[in-house]
């Protein structure tokens, strides 16, 4: 039970870093936001060119993958008795949907 917990709390942390990453870097290059292409193209430009193609394509493979990480793992919290990975679970169910709208 502890396992899948921790391995739940490992995919909610992934999805939410690609997140925090994207935040983090918008805000850091502002003076771009009125270019969206030039936004975007310097985001995926600072990866390495392994996964360049993840952040590259229409839809964006990165998106699919942290849809499936948030619902993984809000499936897996959910199961859980206590109320804390329940919330958890809540949270990884909205940002799913939030990756899922910015697939459209």
């Amino acid at each position: 039970m502890r396992l899948r917990l921790v391995f739940a709390f490992l995919l909610y942390a992934t999805g939410l870093a690609k997140m925090i990453d994207w935040f983090i870097f918008r805000e850091m290059n502002g003076h771009l936001a009125s270019d969206p292409h030039a936004l975007e193209e310097q985001y995926i430009v600072r990866f390495p060119a392994l996964l360049q193609p993840l952040f590259g394509g229409k839809p964006e493979p990165a998106t699919i993958v942290c849809v499936l990480l948030f619902t993984i793992s809000g499936l897996m919290l959910w199961r859980e008795e206590e109320l804390w990975p329940k919330a958890l679970a809540l949270t990884a169910f909205i940002f799913a949907f939030w990756n899922l709208f910015l697939l459209m």
